[in-house]
Order: C-alpha cells, then structure tokens, then sequence
C-alpha cells in the first residue's frame, strides 16, 4: 500500500479520527462535556490504527516473501544441490 510505514500510520489515523469527529460531532454534544468523549475517543483509535499497521505490515512482508521464494525457484541454493555438489 504505502512504502513508508509512518505514512501509512498517518493516514490510517487521519482517516479513522476524521470519521469518528465526524460522527461525535452530529451528536451535538455540548462543548463542555466533550473531552469526556474525545479523550477516550482518541486513546481507541491511536490502538485501532496501530493494530490496522500491524495487520498492513503483516500482508506487505508475507507479499515481499512470496515475491523473493518465486525469484529464487530458477536457482537452486547450496542445499537444495544435495551432498553439497
């Protein structure tokens, strides 16, 4: 997806906090007993976007491994030779 992983954490933030501000905002909470929402708001989704990288990460590497296994098929390392030939 992204190559750089600070720009991919960066966007799944900005992504998950911009909908969830969206939302808190159409409930037209008063001002001053927002924090109580948004504090807790934000811990939730700074462990949900950390979790979403992980599992990004995950798929990235296991597709950097496929890609690696496929080009190394046409040749054969020091012990797929056998006997050491």
């Amino acid at each position: 997806m992204f190559k750089s992983p600070v720009f991919r954490r960066v966007g799944i933030y900005l992504v998950l906090s911009t909908a969830a501000v969206t939302v808190v905002n159409q409930l037209q909470i008063e001002q001053q007993s927002a924090y109580q929402i948004y504090i807790p708001m934000f811990i939730g989704i700074y462990v949900v976007s950390r979790w979403l990288d992980s599992r990004f990460n995950q798929a990235s590497q296991k597709q950097q491994a496929n890609a690696n296994s496929t080009q190394d098929k046409g040749s054969p390392s020091a012990t797929e030779r056998g006997f050491g030939s």
